[in-house]
């Protein structure tokens, strides 16, 4: 009996054990699996709205196709037929957001691989709107003269791979530039000061982005620039006896170089033009001011009609004054063993272009006289220019050269020489001593204020600074002036007024002029001061800028004795020193 039921057993084990291993092979029953090649270390590569899925092709084999399901979508990719390390895939048209997705390729003959799962996500609105365009920090000025853009580095911006700049440039073009990631600096070229610059940063789509997406414009105002443009009302040709004069066919410079239109219309008579075949050869300019020299502009004809005569190489020098400037010979070495100094030396595409502007080294010094030396042209038969513009900064007045300086006689004009004064000798003789004698400067005689009288500067200059010379105060305070009016003309047509001035002795006989006679016959009241002249023997005072004139009338309108007016020596500054 125990046998029987221990056969039983044993045969009941038996059976179960053949279902098991029944199941176990069951599915390789109708023959082997066969998988496809997969693709392997799978990466996804987020996209703005889309994401790229990557994948080494090692191990893909003869796969043909690869499928991807997500959510409830499929969608299938067709492999190349000439494969690369890496086969990538684009899905479109995503949501904002983290996706799991099953990976599976298929080969020729239907057989798919084992399946994969990669997670991933795409980039959009949200993601944008967390980004941090690169901040413009702040502007600098180099040694090189030239304004640079500072931008802030990437830790609040680290997907941003560059940024844009758009702006306008003094000549009315617009200046398309970029700075990269790893810049902190770019060069900014003439733009408009007080203008607008946009700058828009680009951003990858977060780590191993497949996209660049651009960031909102943002704009900031570009700075003042330490130097402007100067006055060309100022400016003029200085005639050197080595000057080419640029009058050649007609051509009238002193009237058209400076007077602030460059266009070019065929006509020779408003431009600079030299006379054919001296190169090199050059110009000299009295900028009017002493200034620091910061960028040089040059207008030339229009370079598609004609471009022979346009530069293609100068020089600029420069020099604070003109004693012992003239040069021996046209060298570099005579130039500088006259004492210029060699401010900038520049190519030109003159063939190309009919302007160019250049920046000049401001530790070079300031200067009032500028050296303009065509080393070439297109042709290098002759040089032309139709506009000459001066950048500087720091800019300074001119002393006016005393030896031009008159005295015209005016019938109202109280002519200063009471007490034998000899005001045209010794009033500008540089001479501000008092020598304890009236002849050396100008005495009004008595009874004589207000009064007036005139200086012919020679030359036409705003006028911004007076310098006057008293008897000392230590030996005679009594007649200096305490008001003072400084009036100004640029001609004496109709500029005469009433009363006539008269005299006896040493006394004025004539009634005073009024300021309404000098403002009806448009004389320009200048300045008006008032003067501690008890206790001065000399005051200085600034002249706020005005119209450029020549002739200048010192009115006396009061004085500490109240009586007369003495002056020894009288100085002015102005910009500009044009020559009739």
């Amino acid at each position: 009996m125990k046998h029987k039921f221990l056969l039983l057993i044993l045969s009941v084990l038996n059976i179960h054990s053949c279902t098991e291993m029944d199941s176990i092979h069951e599915r390789y029953l109708d023959g082997e699996i066969v998988y496809s090649g997969k693709l392997d270390s799978l990466q996804v590569r987020p996209g703005y709205y889309r994401a790229q899925i990557d994948g080494q092709t090692t191990f893909l084999g003869n796969s043909k196709k690869v499928y991807v399901e997500f959510e409830d979508r499929k969608e299938s990719f067709q492999i190349d037929e000439q494969l690369d390390d890496i086969f990538s895939f684009t899905i479109e048209n995503l949501d904002e957001q983290t996706y799991e997705f099953g990976i599976q390729t298929e080969d020729e003959y239907g057989n798919l691989s084992i399946p994969q799962i990669v997670a991933g996500k795409s980039v959009g609105n949200t993601f944008i709107s967390n980004q941090e365009s690169r901040k413009l920090s702040e502007y600098t000025i180099k040694s090189d003269g030239h304004t640079y853009a500072n931008f802030a580095g990437n830790s609040e911006s680290p997907n941003v791979l560059y940024t844009t700049l758009n702006y306008q440039l003094d000549n009315e073009a617009f200046k398309f530039d970029t700075i990269f990631f790893n810049q902190k600096e770019i060069k900014l070229e003439e733009f408009i000061p007080r203008s607008i610059i946009k700058t828009t940063s680009y951003v990858k789509s977060d780590n191993h982005g497949i996209d660049t997406i651009a960031l909102n414009q943002v704009e900031y105002e570009l700075p003042n620039l330490p130097y402007e443009e100067l006055d060309k009302r100022f400016i003029s040709l200085v005639e050197m006896p080595s000057d080419i004069s640029g009058a050649y066919n007609g051509a009238k410079p002193s009237e058209y170089l400076f007077d602030a239109n460059s266009s070019w219309e065929g006509n020779d008579e408003q431009t600079f033009l030299s006379s054919p075949g001296t190169f090199p050869h050059h110009f000299t300019i009295d900028l009017g001011v002493k200034s620091t020299l910061r960028k040089v502009k040059l207008n030339m004809p229009n370079h598609l009609e004609f471009n022979d005569n346009n530069i293609t190489s100068l020089q600029i020098w420069g020099r604070e004054s003109l004693d012992g400037a003239e040069t021996s010979s046209n060298t570099d070495e005579s130039f500088m063993s006259s004492g210029w100094k060699l401010l900038k030396e520049e190519n030109i595409d003159g063939e190309n272009s009919s302007s160019a502007s250049f920046m000049i080294d401001p530790n070079l010094g300031s200067f009032r006289y500028i050296r303009y030396r065509v080393i070439s042209t297109v042709t290098n038969i002759s040089s032309q220019l139709t506009e000459l513009t001066f950048f500087g900064q720091n800019s300074e007045s001119i002393l006016l050269d005393k030896s031009l300086f008159s005295m015209p006689a005016m019938q109202s004009d109280n002519p200063g020489t009471f007490y034998s004064a000899e005001p045209s000798e010794y009033l500008y003789d540089n001479d501000s001593v008092w020598k304890y004698n009236d002849k050396y400067g100008y005495h009004s005689g008595e009874n004589a204020v207000p009064g007036h009288f005139t200086i012919d500067l020679g030359v036409y200059t705003q006028l911004r600074n007076v310098e006057l010379h008293f008897r000392s105060s230590l030996s005679y305070s009594g007649n200096t002036p305490t008001t003072l009016e400084i009036w100004g003309r640029n001609n004496l047509n109709d500029a005469e007024i009433l009363p006539i001035f008269t005299s006896s002795g040493n006394s004025v006989t004539s009634t005073p002029a009024s300021s309404e006679s000098l403002e009806n016959a448009e004389w320009i009241k200048l300045s008006s001061t008032n003067i501690n002249g008890a206790y001065l023997s000399s005051y200085e005072f600034e002249v706020e800028p005005n119209e450029m004139v020549r002739y200048l009338k010192i009115r006396y309108v009061e004085t500490v004795g109240g009586s007369g007016c003495q002056l020894i020596e009288v100085t002015f500054k102005g910009n500009g020193a044009i020559k009739p």
